[in-house]
């Protein structure tokens, strides 16, 4: 049956965009290959000479590492300059002498991600409620 909801067509193509076609963030880097011990802190910690970073962000299972984060920058230009920085020939980023520290660790310019839905309208133009009382104040 085809999709009756009003907001189907607004979302239809940000939902089925592929990963590869959408834009590049300007302040977002996507690091993957991350070794399991690695937390959000020492994320942040290991992209601030970079710029002023205001998320790093990393994927858990649970209590387990994905393996992989989201460092955001708070001025353009910051992530491409990291980006450039771990990408360049013989850098190697010592994380600590854990076990995993071995992992390379990969870096790149995170993709846009779709914009959140918008909340749904209640009432028409002008604010009314439709047949809803009025709210008690």
């Amino acid at each position: 049956p085809p999709n009756t909801c009003p907001h189907s067509q607004l979302y239809s193509h940000a939902m089925s965009t592929p990963l590869d076609q959408r834009p590049l963030s300007k302040t977002q880097i996507f690091c993957s290959n991350l070794p399991w011990s690695v937390n959000g802190k020492m994320l942040r910690q290991a992209f601030e000479e970079y710029g002023e970073v205001v998320d790093a962000f990393v994927a858990y299972n649970g209590r387990s590492s994905r393996g992989f984060g989201y460092v955001t920058y708070k001025v353009d230009g910051c992530a491409a300059k990291a980006v450039e920085a771990w990408n360049a020939d013989g850098f190697k980023h010592e994380w600590g002498d854990d076990e995993d520290s071995s992992r390379t660790t990969r870096v790149e310019m995170a993709r846009e991600r779709p914009k959140p839905r918008p909340e749904p309208r209640i009432g028409g133009r002008d604010g009314d409620r439709g047949d809803r009382p009025p709210r008690r104040e």
